[in-house]
């Protein structure tokens, strides 16, 4: 009594996110079936006309050619019968298959999970489900439930009856096709208004699981507590997976940046540290970066001693065709070799040794 008590605060969507997850969400047992069972008197009302069409044709070609019932070979009249029986009953299973497989979706939504297809042993416990199955509160539910279900159809049943019993009582006076049309109106009538009915109670039973689903999952603060310590915790490890990764990073820059001879930057925003070795036949990108570690890249290369050339229109063009360790393509050859021309001149004046022989 204690625990329920406690348990004051709504579900969050991490709690609501993993109970869809195990299965456990609000639902009515008989929305599936009252969808199926209203796709299938659509289907009927739209394709009746041309089904009874079929039936009549086939009938009449029974009548017509008895002797193929009594023939040796009976497979063209299984063949035909097969076919007839299909046109006549697939249109409504497939109507009825999509109504449920739409209504289970928007019940439970799209949350496609393997464990739930798994099998595991609670879930072949019998003595479990019985166990849950014949609870007194279960119970007593479901039996409501019947008697609610059972009441309410049987009282639509009677009242429209009741309406109809003049029409029902001129059925004998009246000709074949009146009498037809009249029985054909008469079901239609009693059918909706009981789906009707069923409709109304399959949405009393969603309201009620949803508010029994929203009780049951409710928590408790420090629950709460619990959970937001849980992804703190999860939001630091993210965090200190996030430094190790830019450390490791800046480790990689620091030697690339070292092998190279030259930087170029644009000015702050995009830094392209080059290197040029005659036994590799071209300029080669040896680090590149956007913005901080642009800003990273040209610190390093201020601690080694390397050139910053400023050249935004070339940095740009290297960093985003180039990638870390290629030569660079042949139409920027000419730009990059004026950048390094300008390295040797400068190495030259200041008396050190070129890049191409450190």
């Amino acid at each position: 009594m204690s625990d329920t008590a406690d348990k004051t605060e709504k579900a969050t969507p991490q709690r609501r996110r993993k109970a869809r997850e195990q299965g456990d969400f609000p639902r009515s047992k008989d929305a599936g079936g009252l969808a199926a069972a209203l796709a299938v008197l659509l289907a009927l009302g739209a394709l009746g006309p041309s089904a009874a069409v079929k039936l009549w044709v086939f009938t009449t070609r029974c009548f017509r050619e008895p002797f193929d019932l009594v023939g040796r070979d009976p497979s063209p009249v299984i063949i035909r019968t097969s076919a007839v029986l299909a046109s006549l009953a697939l249109p409504g299973a497939i109507c009825a298959a999509l109504a449920a497989v739409a209504v289970g979706f928007a019940q439970a939504g799209f949350h496609p999970s393997v464990d739930l297809a798994l099998p595991k042993a609670e879930r072949l416990d019998p003595f479990s489900k019985m166990k849950n199955l014949f609870a007194p509160s279960t119970a007593l539910f479901e039996l409501l439930q019947s008697i609610i279900r059972v009441a309410v159809v049987g009282y639509i049943i009677y009242w429209t009856l009741k309406d109809m019993m003049p029409i029902i009582m001129e059925l004998m006076r009246a000709d074949v096709q009146g009498a037809a049309n009249a029985i054909k109106s008469s079901l239609a009538t009693l059918t909706m208004r009981a789906t009707g009915a069923l409709a109304l109670l399959a949405a009393a039973d969603f309201a009620f699981s949803k508010y029994r689903w929203e009780k049951r999952n409710m928590m408790s603060k420090q629950e709460l507590k619990d959970e937001y310590k849980q992804s703190e915790g999860d939001q630091r490890i993210k965090a200190q997976q996030r430094a190790a990764a830019r450390r490791r990073l800046k480790k990689g820059l620091a030697k690339a940046v070292k092998s190279a001879d030259v930087v170029v930057v644009n000015p702050t925003h995009v830094s392209a540290a080059l290197r040029y070795r005659p036994q590799e036949g071209a300029p080669v990108l040896a680090a590149r970066g956007y913005d901080e570690v642009a800003l990273h890249i040209r610190e390093l290369a201020k601690e080694a001693g390397i050139p910053i050339v400023e050249n935004r229109i070339l940095a740009r063009a290297i960093v985003a065709r180039v990638k870390v360790g290629k030569a660079i393509p042949v139409d920027l050859y000419a730009a990059v070799a004026e950048v390094l021309a300008f390295v040797y001149r400068l190495r030259a004046q200041r008396g050190l040794p070129q890049p191409s022989l450190r």
